[in-house]
């Protein structure tokens, strides 16, 4: 029982945020992750976040970066990726099905609205 509480166990996610430069995707299936790099969709650069805060680039993450280097796509240096559009329509699910913001994002907006009912009180 020591291992349980010396460490916690990761909620595995389902969906994350998505930047290239400017762009950003809301609710990107962590499925469409792998294919995306393998056919040459998602670049080292490209940042992934769960919460819209913390953000990671995928060449350094540490169960994506391997995938950089077995489809040999080539990290540079001149920022060229950033002019990139992202693919929306391979990124999203197709399900039609509305996701929910992030945790952060949503009690951000819960407070809010909260907020926004206060002052017209």
């Amino acid at each position: 029982m020591e291992n349980e509480s010396s460490s916690p166990q990761r909620k595995t996610l389902k969906t994350v945020i998505l930047r290239r430069g400017e762009q950003v995707l809301l609710s990107v299936s962590t499925r469409k992750l792998v294919p995306g790099i393998e056919q040459g969709k998602l670049f080292p650069t490209d940042e992934i976040s769960s919460d819209g805060l913390d953000w990671v680039e995928l060449g350094e993450h540490k169960q994506l970066h391997a995938w950089f280097q077995k489809s040999e796509l080539e990290p540079t240096t001149d920022g060229g990726y950033d002019d990139d559009e992202l693919d929306k329509e391979f990124f999203s699910d197709g399900s039609g099905e509305e996701h929910l913001p992030p945790p952060l994002i949503q009690r951000t907006l819960d407070e809010m609205s909260k907020l926004i009912d206060e002052i017209n009180d």
